[in-house]
């Protein structure tokens, strides 16, 4: 039998559908895997023609390519490299038989001479301590993606505390007080990842000017909106990767402590607590007891007494 009947409201009988044998894969599952197979694609064609993707770490770029940013270079190919280009280069070998940092820098052309490259980041005080040349230069920057440098670093350390919880949760009766577990689960990873990582609030001090009246340079290195406040209580409010000077009591010619506190407009404070009450209040709602036709979730019909009975 493909079908039958069952008793509806009010006793009227409904036909019962079944899923009929051989159906066709669900039409979800189909989108999925042809999406990810596009981006997989997609990828790959980019990688193959020389694209590349570089996590942003330090903040000598400031506002241009904050930490945390991710830039999207390509080959410079036949493109003329002039000043003012910003390009992802590896420093040379240093005179004297030893290395400078052989890492992936980002930094703007300032200068070109006789093939000689000038480097300089947008938030540094001097230009970089070498020369590099084409040879020397990894891509030519075409795009920057604020933020996506953190999702990249958070994203194993989510995914295998989302993992874990999902795992612990699921020996948990009752679907309601699971999703709520789960839910709930998943907000504390989330919250200790973010803790950890620090992607929202932070600076880094990268000076001291002393003198008369001496400052401390820094730079916001998070993504949200701070106030830097001196030992001394001055204060300056910056944005994401943006270059700031914040007062110091007379005498300071040292390390100091600067505080990043979060400054939010209002209607910014009102979306952050909304956001972080959401998780709170979806939980307490799915571990509500659910309540169908008058009666408490799951009670059973032979536990309801008939109308009208003695």
């Amino acid at each position: 039998m493909t079908g039958g009947l069952v008793a509806g409201v009010g006793g009227t009988a409904v036909p019962r559908r079944r899923r009929a044998p051989g159906r066709a894969v669900p039409v979800r599952v189909v989108v999925t895997v042809a999406t990810v197979l596009l981006v997989l694609l997609v990828v790959g064609a980019a990688m193959a023609a020389g694209v590349r993707t570089f996590d942003v770490r330090t903040p000598s770029m400031g506002r241009t390519a904050p930490v945390g940013s991710l830039v999207v270079t390509v080959p410079p190919g036949q493109h003329r490299l002039a000043v003012g280009d910003v390009v992802t280069f590896v420093p040379p070998v240093a005179a004297g038989g030893g290395t400078a940092a052989r890492l992936p820098y980002t930094h703007r052309i300032t200068a070109v001479a006789d093939g000689a490259i000038t480097t300089k980041g947008d938030a540094n005080g001097a230009a970089d301590a070498w020369t590099i040349t084409r040879v020397d230069v990894v891509g030519r920057v075409v795009a920057v993606l604020p933020g996506a440098g953190w999702v990249l670093r958070m994203l194993p350390w989510a995914v295998g505390g989302v993992g874990v919880v999902w795992l612990l949760t699921g020996f948990l009766p009752g679907c309601a007080g699971r999703t709520a577990a789960r839910l709930v689960g998943v907000s504390v990873v989330l919250a200790v990842v973010v803790a950890v990582f620090r992607p929202f609030v932070a600076l880094v001090v990268t000076g001291v000017e002393a003198g008369a009246r001496p400052v401390a340079d820094v730079v916001s290195t998070g993504l949200l909106p701070i106030r830097a406040v001196g030992p001394a209580g001055a204060s300056e409010r910056l944005v994401s990767g943006a270059v700031g000077q914040v007062p110091l009591p007379p005498g300071t010619d040292g390390a100091v402590a600067i505080a990043a506190r979060l400054d939010l407009t209002p209607a910014g404070w009102v979306a952050l607590v909304v956001l972080c009450a959401v998780p709170l209040v979806v939980g307490v709602l799915l571990a509500r007891p659910r309540h169908r036709g008058g009666r408490p979730a799951g009670t059973r019909d032979e536990d309801v007494e008939p109308a009208g009975a003695s």
